[in-house]
């Protein structure tokens, strides 16, 4: 089997997440539930299918934005690899547009972790997302150490945003709770599936 090439493993990291921020949305997100007796009555019909389409539109939304922020960062890390050289974080933060200052620090320690690991998978061996993943960290350990120190940089610099951001402050909050566990289920369900125990007693006996 041939060996991706570091354009082909960019759109692998890409697709994952992808996927993740897809998930992520469904799960942050409420789908309307229309009563069982709205199919009877025509307008009350007619409001829910707007109402669904209005969900299906901001899924689509928030996975965009979700992503933007990790679609500058994995450009910048195959820059640095192409370029053989380090990741610019203070360039992307400088893209990243305007914060709160509070949020800056947080902003670079999450982006710092987020490239470093996008850079340490473009550099590993591997056809798929997991095997580029058990490539790069040395064991499920390792990858699970990453994932905490990741899951509490994002969930730190989500929180640093809010007073950023206009709204009514708890129920902003309480959006960014539901963002923030959201992401650390994913996170640590993802890193089961990568290191299942037989993959993880196959790697110790080689």
């Amino acid at each position: 089997m041939n060996t991706p090439c570091t354009e082909e493993k960019k759109r692998i990291i890409l697709d994952q997440e992808t996927k993740m921020a897809n998930r992520l949305a469904l799960m942050v997100l409420e789908k309307p539930e229309p009563p069982f007796w709205a199919s009877f009555i025509p307008m009350v019909f007619v409001f829910y299918a707007h109402k669904l389409k209005q969900y299906s539109s901001g899924l689509d939304e928030f996975a965009h934005n979700y992503l933007t922020l990790r679609r500058n960062a994995l450009e910048s890390a195959m820059a640095a690899k192409m370029a053989d050289s380090v990741v610019n974080v203070d360039k992307l933060l400088e893209n990243a547009g305007d914060m709160p200052p509070p949020a800056k620090p947080h902003y670079l320690r999450w982006i710092t972790l987020l490239t470093a690991h996008y850079l340490l998978l473009l550099n590993s061996q591997g056809n798929c997302h997991a095997t580029l993943v058990r490539s790069g960290y040395e064991n499920k350990a390792a990858y699970q150490s990453f994932c905490a120190c990741f899951i509490e940089a994002e969930q730190d610099f989500n929180l640093a945003l809010l007073p950023g951001i206009e709204g009514e402050a708890q129920d902003l909050f309480e959006v960014v709770q539901k963002m923030n566990m959201g992401i650390a289920s994913l996170t640590l369900h993802e890193a089961e599936m990568i290191f299942p125990p037989d993959t993880q007693a196959l790697k110790s006996a080689s």
